[in-house]
């Protein structure tokens, strides 16, 4: 509002400086000291004027930022814009390079994009905007390359820990536990150096049994945007859709499917077609559109469609005439189907790192091995292949993800695998995995139907261990075990069966899988079965699990789960299941949820639990709680968080019939860079924009926290995602005049993106200027005591004044040689009313 208020007094001054009948496009000078040349400002046919202005920077209409811009004498006579790409950049203007090629000039080292056809740079002096209008084939994607942000340098840490206190109640019936204060933490940690990031992913606990220290992640990585992908060295893990993932040591290249563009992630089919005229295209799954976009006529290919799930596609043309096309594409995924033209590829070469200590991140042994995985999608097909070499182990894995149609989707692979062991023996095998998955309707899909055979001697390299010696050690002594039979037991494991033994090897030797959901109008139901069978072993295990939720009465929610497994060593199933119902209700204001929850399990029968929570504010929430079940274990509890500014906490504490437990969390970063010095902040993203207006408190940015008293606060982002970052120009002082709004960041993961929306203290005035004898002055200019420039006296005798500083005295040069002069002293800045003054 202040902003509209502002403008608003600036055009009815403009106005009034020209509304007289005698004005024309020759402007009467008369009103300046000194001169009676028209300034270029106000020369017709001058499309740039020399001068320093801060304009609005726009894109075909759209607003990217506020820049100084110096406008030189040569380009306001050439009409002819030439700007560094420096400055293109900063201001957010982005396209492609080899169109505008010819258009820059190397001695200067800037562009003269107007001179390309179909290009323009509008400037509107009384708006203060600069616009480029740039055709769209000539722009790169948001998401390009060009647009990408490394950051700047710092450190960071994330942290979220957590701890729990037990206290034995004196008439606990059993009389013993764990007193102990337990504690764990998990730390991520990152130093970013220019376009390198040094990051690590550390966890410590502490418990009775002592301290422990683990790490999954200790690399120097950057991307690449050549290949879309990035270089990792140090400790990681593996990726790959045929072989078990594990962690190495050594340095990997693999492909990052984030660089690319929200809409060609992941898999959407290719839809083709001919228009008999311009139509539009509207293509909807599940009764949600998810894709339109208009096409001229003749043929049409759509590769641009966002990732989609299993159901039909269905896919509407509409010609000029309003004739409608309708047609329906069924689809269904697996998680290996790339579009056509797709990949995704893994590089590694190092030595395998089995242990996840602290102690253990450097180490490494059984020598270096190279990995190769690589899945391409070709335009009917996606093909996966893989290979594992080492001196004494190799593998290689060949899959095919083929789309039927209206018949699903279907994935095969086989693998094989050879390995070496310490004692001499050898092993060969292979693994085989079929998937399988189909949308029935739009309202039922089979998710994924599974199949794994493994053969006794295949083995995966996450598994081998050169020194391992197979089955059981029977009788004390080790049994020669390199021949299995036509059953695929291997001797020492004929003899346990004879002899009722209960050891076996563990191996796996087939697994089935299936998922099924539903939905069934504001209903959803969803299954899963699983069975594994081992070699070696009498009995299999088995699992299945059900889950159904439905909302009643518009806004209450019911739930029903159940689960059932068995394991292969234990001679007892296991099996539970709970039902649900959530109620809210509004209490002073503030939406409040009531939930209760009856179940039963094999272990502790049947039980009950009631909880009511809320979130009161952005900042605070609660929870509280009671429960009991047939054993008379009875049990009630509280928790509370609150968000500060600088840290994430949680508070519970519980009572049973037992003991008592206090138990916390806490969560947040570390960010410390050269330009802001250490902050603390809750925010935790992989990604964030520290942001920055000097010395101004509590100024927000999007949904971020209020600036501190140095002006700082943090935003998380999202990598390679484009972002508009924007100030709320609500809380900021009307004495600031901001140089800029907003900013378009692309920032690359695990970046730190810095922004400083820089602004001018300044004192506005507006003043109706009179003679010593009450007569409106109807001209002349006037300076500060300093002799600075304070504006000029219009005809109807305003004087719109905008200073530094707040002045002393202002003297008036008139037209007619007179001069006069005021004191400033007693005059307020910043109001949005006229002060009348006289001049003397």
């Amino acid at each position: 509002m202040k902003q509209i208020l502002k403008k608003t007094v600036l055009l009815i001054l403009v106005l009034g400086m020209f509304s007289s009948p005698g004005y024309s496009t020759q402007i009467n000078t008369d009103f300046m000291q000194g001169t009676s040349e028209v300034p270029s400002v106000l020369k017709d046919g001058v499309v740039y004027p020399a001068g320093q202005y801060y304009v609005d920077v726009m894109l075909n209409g759209s607003r990217t930022g506020r820049m100084p811009l110096t406008v030189s004498s040569d380009e306001e006579k050439s009409g002819q814009l030439c700007l560094s790409p420096e400055w293109l950049h900063n201001a957010g203007i982005f396209f492609l390079p080899e169109p505008y090629e010819q258009t820059f000039e190397r001695v200067r080292g800037c562009y003269a994009l107007g001179r390309k056809e179909s290009t323009r740079l509008n400037m509107d002096m009384g708006a203060q905007t600069l616009d480029f209008v740039i055709p769209q084939a000539w722009m790169p994607a948001k998401n390009d390359a060009a647009r990408w942000d490394y950051g700047i340098s710092g450190l960071r840490l994330k942290y979220n820990g957590n701890f729990n206190k037990n206290v034995q109640s004196s008439n606990s019936h059993y009389g013993y536990g764990d007193d102990s204060l337990n504690a764990q933490g998990n730390f991520n940690t990152s130093l970013n150096l220019g376009r390198w990031i040094l990051s690590s992913d550390m966890t410590g606990t502490r418990n009775v049994r002592g301290n422990e220290f683990t790490t999954n992640n200790l690399t120097l990585s950057t991307a690449i945007s050549q290949i879309k992908g990035d270089l990792l060295l140090g400790r990681s893990q593996t990726r790959s859709d045929l072989f078990s993932d594990f962690g190495f040591w050594g340095a990997t290249v693999r492909s990052n499917s984030n660089m690319r563009s929200w809409q060609t992630r992941g898999y959407a089919p290719v839809i083709t077609g001919v228009a008999s005229s311009t139509s539009r295209i509207t293509i909807s799954q599940g009764g949600y559109t998810i894709y339109s976009r208009v096409v001229p006529a003749g043929p049409w290919k759509l590769d641009d469609i966002a990732s989609t799930s299993n159901g039909n596609l269905v896919v509407t043309v509409e010609d000029s005439a309003g004739r409608k096309t309708v047609s329906e594409y069924p689809v269904a995924t697996l998680p290996s189907l790339l579009r056509p033209g797709d990949y995704q590829y893994n590089v590694a070469v190092g030595q395998r790192n089995d242990s996840n200590k602290l102690s253990d991140a450097f180490s490494s042994g059984n020598g270096t091995f190279a990995l190769l995985s690589f899945d391409w999608g070709l335009p009917t097909t996606t093909l996966n292949i893989a290979s594992i070499m080492h001196n004494r182990y190799q593998s290689g894995g060949l899959g095919v993800t083929q789309p039927l149609g209206q018949w699903g989707v279907f994935s095969a692979s086989v693998n094989g695998s050879r390995a070496e062991y310490d004692n001499g023996s050898q092993r060969e095998g292979m693994s085989t995995t079929v998937k399988y998955a189909r949308s029935f309707t739009n309202n039922t899909d089979i998710q994924l139907l599974t199949y794994r055979y493994q053969s006794p001697g295949y083995t995966e390299f996450a598994n081998w261990r050169p020194d391992e010696r197979y089955g059981c050690n029977v009788s004390g002594y080790e049994v020669d075990n390199r021949d299995p039979d036509e059953n695929g037991l291997y001797r020492d494991e004929r003899y346990r069966y004879q002899h009722n033994y209960t050891c076996f090897t563990g191996k796996e030797k087939a697994r089935y899988e299936a998922r099924l959901s539903h939905w069934l109008n504001n209903a959803y139901l969803s299954g899963s079965f699983w069975q594994q069978t081992y070699w070696g072993s009498p009995r299999d295990a088995f699992g299945a699990s059900l889950s159904a939720s439905t909302t009643v009465m518009d806004d209450i929610s019911v739930y029903l789960s159940a689960n059932w497994s068995r394991t292969t060593w234990s001679a007892q199933d296991d099996y539970s299941g709970s039902l649900g119902v959530s109620i809210p209700f509004t209490l002073g204001g503030v939406r409040h949820y009531s939930s209760n929850t009856v179940g039963y399990s094999q272990y502790s029968g049947a039980s009950f639990n009631t909880s009511t929570s809320a979130t009161l504010s952005d900042r605070l929430n609660y929870r509280v709680n009671a429960g009991t079940d047939e054993k008379n274990n009875n049990y009630a509890g509280a928790s509370v968080g609150y968000a500060f500014d600088r840290i994430q906490t949680n508070m519970a504490v519980s009572q049973s019939r037992d003991s008592t437990t206090l138990s916390g969390n806490l969560s947040g970063s570390v960010i410390a860079t050269t330009q802001t010095g250490l902050l603390l902040t809750k925010e935790s993203s992989d990604t964030v924009a520290v942001l920055r207006i000097k010395d101004i408190p509590g100024v927000t940015f999007n949904n971020s926290l209020p600036t501190d008293s140095g002006g700082n606060t943090v935003v998380y982002l999202t990598g390679y995602n484009p972002t508009t970052i924007s100030i709320n120009t609500e809380n900021v002082p009307d004495g600031a005049e901001l140089l800029n709004t907003s900013y378009e960041v692309v920032p690359t993961e695990r970046a730190i993106i810095y922004r400083e929306f820089g602004f001018r203290n300044v004192q506005r005035y507006i003043l109706r200027v009179r003679d010593m004898q009450g007569n409106i002055l109807t001209g002349g200019s006037a300076t500060t005591e300093q002799g600075l420039d304070a504006g000029f006296v219009t005809r109807n005798g305003v004087l719109l004044m905008n200073l530094l500083a707040p002045p002393e005295k202002i003297t008036i040069n008139q037209s007619n040689g007179k001069q006069c002069s005021f004191t400033a002293t007693g005059l307020k800045a910043d109001i949005h009313s006229v002060q009348e003054i006289r001049c003397e």
